[in-house]
C-alpha cells in the first residue's frame, strides 16, 4: 500500500504539479506522468524485492544462531535401548559435559502413543558417546521419549524423539526406575481426582471438582497418598532425595515439563549456585515427611494435558496418572 501510494504521488506530481488551477494538463505532461509512474513503480518494486531478499538473509542467519535443543537419536537391539545426543545446529555444542542430577546423567520418560496410558521413567547409563539401557517388559507400539539432561554450565535440556518398539520381554525394574499406568487419554476424565495405586492404596489430587485451568497462571498442584480406608500413608519415603516428581505432558507432546516440589529447575543447576554445599537441593530427610507433596507449575498453552506423579512408599515407586484440560 505504501509503494502504491508513492507511485500515485509521483505520477500526479509529474502531471499536475505546475499546472495552473482550473486547467487540464496537456498531452506532453500526461505522457511524462506515465513514464514517471512506470519508472517509479519499477524502482519501488526493485527496492521491495531487494529488501525482501535482505530480510530473508538476515532471518536465515539469525535462525542459525538460535540455540536448538539437542536431538535424541534412539535405536533398539533386542531389549537394549541406545540413545545418542546430536546438536542440530552449527554451534557444535558438547553432549558429554553433563552433570549428575539426582545421581543420574539422564532421566528418560517413555510414554506409549497415542494412548499415553503407559509411562516408564528410566535412567540410561553413559556408554562411550551414547547412553544405553536394558528395557523392562514393554508391549509393542510407538513411544515418545523425553530425555532430561543438565550441562556443566547449569543449562537443562529435554531431548525428544519417538520410536517404534517390538514387544520387549525385558527385565524387572531396579533402582530408581519406575513405571505407571492410567486410562487411555481418549477416555480421560478431567474431573477425576483419585488414581488407584498397587496394594489397595490411592493417590488423591487435592483440588475442587470442576476446577478451570488457564494458561500462563501459577498453580500449586497438591497430591497425597491414602490407604483403602482414606487414612494417610505412613510409610512414605524420599524418591531420589525429594518428596516426589511430576511430569506434565500435552496430548500432542508439544509441551513436556519435569517438575519437582521446588520447581522445574534441576537440582544440579541449583547446586552450582551453592558450590560450598555439595548437597544443595537435597537437604530433606526421611523423618517427619509431610503427607502431601506439591508441585508449582503454569501451563504455557491451552490443550489437554496428562500429569504423571511419582512418589515412593513402602520401598516401591508408585505413579498416579491424572488429566487436566487447559483454557486460554
Amino acid at each position: 500500500m505504501l509503494a502504491a501510494g508513492l507511485v500515485s504521488i509521483a505520477g500526479a506530481g509529474a502531471r499536475e504539479a505546475v499546472v495552473e488551477p482550473g486547467k487540464q494538463p496537456d498531452v506532453a505532461r500526461v505522457r511524462r506522468a506515465r513514464v514517471v509512474t512506470i519508472a517509479v513503480g519499477v524502482g519501488l518494486a526493485a527496492v521491495v524485492w531487494l529488501g525482501g531478499q535482505w530480510w530473508g538473509s538476515e532471518e536465515s542467519n539469525y535462525t542459525r544462531m538460535i540455540v536448538k535443543p539437542l536431538v535424541l537419536l534412539p535405536s533398539v537391539e533386542g531389549s537394549r535401548l541406545t540413545l545418542a545426543l546430536k546438536d542440530p545446529s552449527w554451534m557444535g555444542r558438547r553432549a558429554d559435559d553433563l552433570l549428575l542430577d539426582h545421581d543420574h546423567l539422564m532421566h528418560l520418560y517413555m510414554i506409549r502413543l497415542p494412548q499415553m496410558d503407559l509411562v516408564w521413567r528410566l535412567h540410561p547409563e553413559p556408554d562411550a558417546n551414547e547412553f544405553s539401557q536394558q528395557l523392562p517388559a514393554m508391549p509393542a507400539g510407538r513411544y515418545a521419549l523425553f530425555g532430561d539432561i543438565v550441562h556443566s554450565d547449569g543449562l537443562a535440556e529435554t531431548a525428544t524423539a519417538e520410536i517404534d518398539l517390538p514387544a520387549i520381554e525385558g527385565q524387572p525394574l531396579t533402582g530408581d526406575d519406575a513405571a505407571g499406568e492410567g486410562p487411555p487419554v481418549a477416555q480421560a476424565d478431567y474431573n477425576r481426582s483419585v488414581a488407584p495405586l498397587p496394594g489397595g492404596y490411592r493417590m488423591v489430587w487435592d483440588r475442587d471438582a470442576g476446577t478451570a485451568w488457564h494458561v500462563r497462571r501459577p498453580y500449586l498442584f497438591r497430591f497425597r497418598v491414602e490407604d483403602g480406608a482414606g487414612k494417610p500413608a505412613t510409610d512414605m519415603e524420599l524418591y531420589m532425595g525429594m518428596l516426589g516428581h511430576a511430569a506434565f505432558a500435552r496430548s500432542d507432546r508439544s509441551v513436556f515439563a519435569h517438575v519437582h516440589p521446588s520447581g522445574s529447575a534441576p537440582m544440579a543447576a541449583l547446586a552450582l549456585t551453592q558450590p560450598e554445599n555439595s548437597h544443595a537441593g537435597h537437604m530433606m530427610t526421611s523423618e517427619g515427611l509431610p503427607v502431601e507433596v506439591s508441585f508449582p507449575y503454569g501451563f504455557p498453552k491451552p490443550g489437554d494435558y496428562r500429569v504423571y506423579v511419582q512418589v515412593k512408599r513402602g520401598g516401591a515407586i508408585v505413579t498416579g496418572v491424572f488429566d487436566a484440560r487447559v483454557e486460554n
